[in-house]
């Protein structure tokens, strides 16, 4: 239900200038724990303030009515290759289409991600992303690009082509961040060479992951020690985890600082295998990625992935040979998955699925969190945990009564 109320006029550089605030009233998920009759008041884009009897709402010109719901903030997905029929690497012009049909799965935010590919294909897709970094459309926030590989271990490539995998080379890694708004990169920290890809892309602003790698224990320790803040898709494409030998899942646990992603489909990673790793890691150190390629959101059939041919079912993506390639993970699914994998709460899921893949990349001071100054990203969850509505930058931009 919407509801008028009074206006509102505040004054700013010596002027008057009129500001329309939007109430949401309802179960307001914050850091730690569930108002049930909460508020957030929002306005120009930002969250104006928060309470948790409800008062707010006198002061607001519209208030939306969420009785039965969650309001949470809004997810942030560091790992997007493509979703509804949308390949981000080979078709990089349809972006504004993604972002936008990624409201429907709660996403307000998220990396764009290009895997190991030819010169060619990364001169064509990092320019045309970085043209709509910011998502001024209406869509879902694309925060800049996430280059996973080319500097990766042949032996743990996954999905990617063995041609585009290629030895650390400084000088066409500055290229690529050249090319585009590179925010974060994943490599292989054992290759030699790889210390001073690091430090270079550390040195540009990016975050560094560890991803499809086969580091030892303590090759992989000392990395977390140095400027590798991440592990991409815990897990996956990585050293195994050994009694003798703890690998890179190992030193991600033993480490205090490294924040990791992991992918709760329940396919890639076994459920108790994601309960182990939130009781490891907690939720300010593990966060919700989908790794979705175009398949997510999508009827089954052939779809690309950069330069490779991946087919889906439904189910897990793979790839002729039979390697899974990506997943058709949504963070609405994630989100609900994560919850019945640890037996976390509530607001640990929301810091899953906002708050600790925003301090990663940089944004924990105007993402992931309901807060006053905050951006105005919310997305309110049904009883059923599914989507309801969706708020970006303040104003309503999915509804799934609408749509």
């Amino acid at each position: 239900m919407i509801r008028g109320a009074l206006g509102l006029k505040m004054w700013g550089d010596e002027r008057e200038r009129e500001m329309t605030l939007v109430a949401l009233r309802g179960p307001v998920v914050t850091d730690y724990e569930v108002w049930p009759e909460g508020t957030v008041l929002f306005g120009d884009g930002a969250v104006a303030d928060v309470d948790r009897e409800g008062t707010l709402a006198e002061d607001a010109d519209e208030v939306y009515e969420y009785p039965d719901a969650l309001i949470l903030p809004g997810f942030v997905d560091l790992q997007v290759n493509g979703a509804f029929g949308v390949d981000v690497a080979s078709e990089p012009t349809r972006l504004a289409e993604l972002s936008r049909a990624l409201l429907s799965t709660g996403t307000t935010a998220y990396l764009p991600t290009v895997i190991s590919s030819p010169e060619a294909l990364y001169e064509e897709a990092l320019p045309a992303i970085g043209r709509d970094t910011g998502g001024s459309d209406g869509g879902a926030e694309v925060l800049g690009v996430h280059l996973e590989g080319p500097f990766l271990n042949l032996q743990k490539r996954g999905a990617h082509a063995a041609a585009h995998v290629v030895p650390p080379d400084p000088a066409l890694l500055a290229r690529l961040l050249d090319l585009g708004p590179v925010r974060m990169v994943t490599l292989a920290p054992e290759l030699r060479g790889a210390v001073d890809l690091i430090d270079q892309a550390a040195g540009r602003g990016a975050v560094v992951s560890a991803g499809h790698s086969d580091a030892r224990f303590e090759l992989a320790y000392g990395a977390f020690d140095g400027r590798v803040g991440g592990v991409t898709h815990l897990f996956n494409a990585s050293s195994p985890m050994h009694h003798r030998e703890p690998g890179l899942p190992g030193a991600a646990f033993a480490h205090p600082r490294v924040s990791c992603g992991i992918i709760a489909d329940g396919h890639h990673v076994h459920p108790e295998m994601v309960g182990l790793a939130f009781r490891m890691l907690g939720p300010d150190r593990l966060h919700l990625v989908t790794d979705a390629i175009a398949a997510a959101g999508a009827p089954a059939g052939e779809y690309r992935l950069a330069t490779r041919t991946v087919y889906s079912n439904g189910g897990v993506p793979k790839l002729g040979s039979g390697a899974i390639a990506g997943s058709v993970l949504t963070m609405e699914e994630a989100f609900r998955n994560i919850l019945a994998f640890t037996g976390c709460t509530i607001p640990e899921a929301a810091r899953m699925a906002s708050t600790s893949p925003a301090r990663l990349l940089g944004e924990g001071r105007r993402k992931g969190r309901l807060v006053p100054g905050y951006d105005a990203d919310v997305t309110v969850l049904a009883p059923d945990l599914s989507v309801e509505a969706v708020w970006r930058g303040g104003r309503l931009a999915y509804s799934r009564a609408r749509a």
